[in-house]
């Protein structure tokens, strides 16, 4: 009696939970209104889903391939400033070198001007030809004192001539 009240109860609530449970899937999976409509309406919020993935997909190839292009464009800026990178390497070295000549000449050059300045001291042309210079001067200066004691002696004919020219002139006393 008590007993089986409470069975019945238990029954009737697990009957009630049953009845719950089949209406819940029923109505989930509409088997008791129209199947196609509900069918329908699944299927198209999957296409749906569907097209914005496919779109959301596209984007990323669209932004993908604008950033390959991009990449692409830095991958022949990069070979391009590797070549000048390279041409500025090969002319430094160019100009290095140059340069090493050029400071190698500059030393053999120095080392050959102290060796000239250096050589009229000890060259044997030079010093025959300073003796020759200093005698072409000892004859010049000997030239010019002759000329010069020519001079003086013409002066005193000279005089002694305006001298006795004025004697003439001039009776003494």
């Amino acid at each position: 009696t008590v007993l089986q009240t409470i069975k019945l109860k238990k029954i009737a609530l697990e009957d009630e939970t049953f009845l719950k449970e089949i209406t819940d899937f029923n109505n989930e999976y509409g088997l008791t209104c129209n199947r196609e409509l509900l069918i329908k309406k699944r299927v198209k919020a999957e296409i749906c889903e569907l097209e914005e993935k496919e779109n959301v997909l596209r984007n990323e190839i669209e932004s993908m391939e604008h950033e390959n292009a991009q990449l692409e464009i830095f991958q022949l800026q990069k070979n391009e400033l590797k070549q000048d990178l390279f041409t500025l390497q090969r002319k430094l070295k160019d100009i290095e070198e140059e340069f090493r000549e050029a400071k190698y000449i500059t030393k053999q050059l120095e080392t050959e001007k102290i060796n000239i300045s250096e050589k009229p001291q000890t060259d044997p042309e030079y010093k025959r030809l300073k003796k020759e210079l200093e005698s072409y001067r000892e004859v010049e200066m000997e030239n010019a004192c002759e000329a010069l004691q020519t001079e003086i002696e013409f002066l005193q004919m000279l005089q002694k001539k305006y001298n006795v020219d004025k004697e003439q002139v001039s009776p003494s006393p």
